[in-house]
């Protein structure tokens, strides 16, 4: 195991200390490939210790239901937790190496979901079903986001914006790519740009790389929001 794999299993049990705090924020600032690997294997432990939480919790279900199956030995979780999640982290890395086109950097990308959008006081009747759709998109209900915002008669662009993050994070691909290109062709200066990025992740979900990488191109070219994640996907096309 070398120094930067033993620094992020630190940072993802918590282990660090002051001196080595300092030296994973330096890293972090100044290492993009390190920091792409610190997102990677977030994803991955926060999956591993998700899983291992059902499967401790089927196994307390089965020995309540059958006490004869009630283990002698100690249970050590956090030991056990360490192993899973250093055996899904080597497989997954693995196969990164294996594969030279892989949908993780993407399912990455897309588990960064954009913030929500603002609550402000002194509401319209139109605004109603606008901010339950802001409180279904915080709290990840996409599908009920959607149906909110539909039911706004003249949507602005904000809205019209964040239906198109609802449908595409609802894996309502083919509704997302209409709606962003319809924001893109607005040409709006604080929704286009964001657009491009994500009408590609839309692209590259719906398996059409040929149209994300006219998109990815665009955005590397005009270096606008998430150039360099943008250049990132595109080597991997």
């Amino acid at each position: 195991m070398t120094d930067k794999d033993i620094l992020i299993e630190k940072y993802l049990y918590k282990e660090l200390s002051e001196a080595e705090v300092q030296e994973f924020e330096q890293r972090m600032d100044s290492d993009t490939d390190f920091a792409d690997e610190v997102e990677l294997r977030s994803v991955i432990f926060a999956k591993a210790k998700s899983d291992f939480k059902q499967q401790l919790k089927a196994a307390h279900q089965k020995t309540q239901e059958n006490p004869a199956l009630k283990p002698t030995a100690k249970i050590r979780p956090l030991y056990y937790l360490k192993r899973a999640a250093a055996v899904l982290i080597f497989g997954v890395l693995a196969y990164l190496v294996y594969d030279y086109f892989t949908p993780s950097l993407l399912d990455t990308y897309m588990a960064q979901t954009h913030t929500a959008p603002t609550t402000f006081a002194g509401e319209n009747d139109d605004a109603v079903a606008w901010k339950a759709a802001k409180s279904a998109y915080k709290n990840n209900d996409y599908e009920l986001t959607a149906r909110k915002i539909e039911k706004i008669k003249s949507p602005n662009t904000e809205q019209q914006f964040y239906l198109a993050l609802a449908y595409l994070y609802g894996e309502n691909y083919d509704k997302s790519i209409t709606q962003f290109e319809t924001i893109i062709q607005q040409n709006n200066i604080n929704y286009s740009p964001a657009s491009k990025w994500y009408i590609s992740l839309a692209y590259l979900k719906n398996n059409q790389a040929k149209q994300a990488k006219k998109y990815l191109q665009q955005i590397v070219k005009d270096k606008s929001w998430k150039y360099e994640e943008a250049q990132k996907l595109l080597n991997r096309l």
